[in-house]
């Protein structure tokens, strides 16, 4: 009677092991690249140094169905004048989802990014600066407004630290609401790149 009541026991656990999934990220399974989040997004923010005056900044973050991202900070407004980023991103995108480690936390919605390259601008010497490199992975949380107009994403945080160990999503991430840019910006002129300078 007791063999008959563990093989009772370990079949009615055994569905629940199957649909235990492991912490960490896995791609969405119907596209990692979704079309309600593919495009054009921008947001306004203000920063200051410290002991500095607040002052207005944009940033564009472009999604592409091949799994590229450029993600451009602006010191004037790119949709009102030709501006040059002063700062772009380049990265390679996945939307999925995030299984917390933590026992009780919920699953989230997320970007991962892996970017693999940076370039500065500098506007005094007319100089792009090229920084390549295979950096860590980075993670953005993300809601869509039913309308598919607004994107709330929250600040870049890192969630996969060296050996594969998976950590908890931080609780002070900030979240930014981007406005979706249904037509391309006149406004912003072609880069002309100047002088170059690598850095590996």
């Amino acid at each position: 009677m007791r063999h008959a009541l563990l093989l009772l026991m370990a079949l009615a656990l055994h569905p629940l092991a199957l649909d235990a999934q492991e912490p960490g990220f896995s791609p969405d399974p119907q596209s990692a690249y979704p079309t309600s989040l593919t495009g054009r997004w921008i947001n306004e923010f203000y920063f200051a140094q410290p002991g500095q005056t607040p002052r207005q900044y944009w940033q564009i973050i472009e999604l592409l169905s091949d799994g590229s991202t450029r993600h451009s900070y602006f010191s004037r407004n790119p949709t009102a004048q030709p501006a040059t980023p002063y700062t772009s991103i380049i990265s390679n995108w996945q939307a999925g989802s995030f299984i917390d480690p933590q026992v009780g936390k919920s699953t989230l919605s997320v970007i991962r990014l892996k970017p693999n390259q940076q370039i500065n601008y500098d506007v005094n010497r007319n100089q792009f600066q090229h920084i390549r490199g295979n950096f860590g992975a980075q993670f953005r949380r993300y809601a869509l407004s039913p309308d598919g107009a607004t994107l709330t994403l929250s600040e870049l945080v890192v969630l996969e630290v060296p050996g594969n160990i998976v950590i908890s999503f931080p609780p002070t991430a900030r979240d930014m609401i981007f406005s979706r840019m249904f037509t391309q910006p006149s406004a912003v002129a072609p880069t002309s790149w100047g002088r170059i300078k690598q850095i590996r």
